[in-house]
């Protein structure tokens, strides 16, 4: 069984920004990726954005919650729990 505490990297003084996930509000760490792609002789691109935070954090059934990271709103579309405590929340801009 792994057993390591995370807590330190959820540390604001760290790697970590303040967020409200479902009206909760939290320590996560927060991605926003740029991503190009080739599509024939075009190019595409894309940003992904996710939060990372302890998995005893993340809300029931969390598709559709609300997640407001620096003023920008977002929600939730997909949860990935990684097996050791810690989840990642992929992101989409709410309208």
């Amino acid at each position: 069984m792994f057993d390591e505490s995370f807590d330190v990297f959820f540390e604001e003084s760290e790697f970590a920004v303040q967020a409200t996930v479902d009206g909760q509000n939290m320590s996560v760490i927060f991605d926003a990726a740029y991503a190009l792609g080739d599509v024939g002789s075009y190019g595409m691109s894309s940003v992904a954005p996710m939060v990372t935070l302890p998995t005893a954090k993340v809300p029931a059934d969390p598709i559709g919650k609300p997640v407001v990271v620096n003023g920008k709103s977002y929600l939730v579309t997909v949860h990935q729990p990684d097996g050791t405590g810690v989840s990642t929340l992929t992101l989409e801009a709410a309208t």
